[in-house]
C-alpha cells in the first residue's frame, strides 16, 4: 500500500514488517494473518499476509475473513453487556453473585461480586473442565456453579474463564435472553457490527470462515464452530469465548470506544460508562485491569501491546490467535487476527506469545502517537 500521513515509513518500517510475518509463517507460529491499523477513522495498514490454512491447496488469506476470536469474546460482548445492563438499572457491579445465582452460595465465596468477576480477583481457578465427560448444557452450568476458590477473594488477579462463564449466566437470569440475542440486540446491530455473531453457521452468511484447529473432542475440523471446548458445551457463547468477527468490525467497535460509547450517531454506552470500562479497578497490589480489558502500566513485565504502546492503553488477546489493542487518547487501533491454533493448540504458543510485543512495538514506533 502506498504510505500515508499515519505512518513513518523512515529505517524500512516496511521491510521491517514484512520481515517480521516472513519469520512467524517460516517459523510456523500461523498460518496466515491480517493487520488492521487504524488512528481515529483513517485506516493506515489493512493487509494480509500467508493462507487461510496449512496444505498445498491453501488459498491465500485475504481481508475481511470471519475468524474466531475467542477470548475477545470477553471485552467485546460480555463485560461491554454487563455494563449496559448496569447503565439500565438492572443490576449493579457491586452486587453479589449469590443474589442471581442461588446455587453458586458457599462461605468462602458469598462476597464475590460481579465486579469481582470482571476484574479476575475473585479468587476462582483459572480454568474448569465442563465438556470431557459429555454433560449436557444444564449438568455443566451446575458444576461451574459448584468451582471452589483457588484464592481468596480479592487477594489476587488470576485471569480465568469460569469469571466470564458466570457473568454470562447472570445475564441470562436477568435478561431472560441468550448473551448471543442481548449482544446483538444492543451492541453488535446499533454500531453496524454486521458480521459479529455467535454460532456464525447460522447467520448464512457468504464470507469465508477461517479454520480453527482439529479438535479430537469433537472429531472435526472447526470451521464456524467455537474452538474452546467449555463455551461449545454452553451451547456455544461461554461468555469467555465463542465470538467470531471480521478485522473491520472490530474495528467498528473500537471506534466506539474511542468515542466514548458513540459510534455514527449511536450511543451502546454513555461516556460515563465507557470511562468505567476502561479505567483500572483493582487495588495497586494487582496488576490493573479494566471491565473486560487488560491496561498498560507502569510495570516492565510482559504485555502483548508491547513495551512501546502508551501507558493506559487497553487491550485483549485470543487463545486462537487474535488480539485488539487501543490507545483512546491517540485514537490508535490495532486489530491482529490470525488462526495459530490451526497449526498447533500449544507447540506454537510460546512463539505467538513473543511475536506479539515485536508486531505491537514496530506499530507503535512507526505511527505518530
Amino acid at each position: 500500500m502506498p504510505p500515508t500521513s499515519k505512518i513513518n515509513f523512515a529505517r524500512n518500517w516496511r521491510k521491517d514488517l514484512e520481515t517480521l510475518m516472513e519469520v512467524g509463517l517460516r517459523r510456523r507460529i500461523f498460518p496466515g494473518l491480517e493487520l488492521l491499523v487504524a488512528k481515529g477513522e483513517e485506516v493506515a495498514i489493512h493487509e494480509t499476509w500467508g493462507h487461510r490454512e496449512i496444505g498445498p491447496e491453501a488459498e491465500p488469506l485475504t481481508p475481511g475473513c470471519l475468524f474466531d476470536i475467542a477470548s475477545l469474546t470477553k471485552p467485546v460482548a460480555t463485560a461491554t453487556a454487563l455494563v449496559v445492563m448496569a447503565e439500565r438499572g438492572q443490576l449493579s457491579l457491586e452486587d453479589k453473585v449469590v443474589d442471581f445465582l442461588p446455587e453458586f452460595d458457599a462461605p468462602e465465596k458469598h462476597g464475590i461480586t460481579l465486579r469481582h468477576l470482571l476484574t479476575h480477583n475473585s479468587g476462582l481457578p483459572p480454568w474448569i473442565d465442563l465438556y470431557s465427560e459429555g454433560v449436557s448444557r444444564a449438568e455443566a452450568v451446575q458444576r461451574l456453579m459448584h468451582v471452589p476458590l483457588q484464592h481468596p477473594t480479592g487477594t489476587a488477579m488470576v485471569y480465568g474463564d469460569p469469571n466470564y462463564m458466570i457473568l454470562a449466566e447472570v445475564l441470562r437470569r436477568v435478561t431472560g435472553e441468550s448473551l448471543a440475542e442481548y449482544c446483538h440486540r444492543n451492541i453488535f446491530h446499533p454500531l453496524r457490527m454486521t458480521h459479529t455473531a455467535f454460532n456464525p453457521l447460522a447467520e448464512g452468511w457468504e464470507i469465508p470462515i477461517i479454520p480453527t484447529q482439529y479438535c479430537p473432542f469433537r472429531k472435526q475440523l472447526l470451521r464456524g464452530v467455537v474452538h474452546d471446548e467449555n463455551a461449545f458445551v454452553l451451547g456455544g457463547e461461554g461468555g469467555n469465548a465463542g465470538l467470531f468477527a471480521t478485522s473491520q468490525d472490530l474495528l467498528r467497535f473500537a471506534r466506539m470506544v474511542i468515542n466514548g460509547g458513540e459510534l455514527d450517531g449511536v450511543r451502546v454506552l454513555s461516556r460515563a460508562g465507557m470511562a468505567m470500562m476502561i479505567r483500572n479497578h483493582n487495588p495497586r497490589k494487582l496488576p490493573p485491569r479494566g471491565l473486560g480489558w487488560d491496561i498498560k502500566g507502569e510495570g516492565f513485565g510482559y504485555m502483548s501491546c508491547g513495551g512501546l504502546m502508551p501507558r493506559g492503553a487497553i487491550g485483549h488477546t485470543g487463545f486462537t490467535g487474535t488480539s485488539l489493542w487501543i490507545e483512546p487518547e491517540s485514537g490508535l487501533t490495532i486489530v491482529v487476527l490470525s488462526n495459530r491454533v490451526h497449526i498447533s493448540r500449544d507447540k506454537n504458543q510460546a512463539e505467538m506469545i513473543r511475536f506479539r510485543p515485536r508486531l505491537h512495538n514496530l506499530i507503535v514506533a512507526a505511527m505518530d502517537l
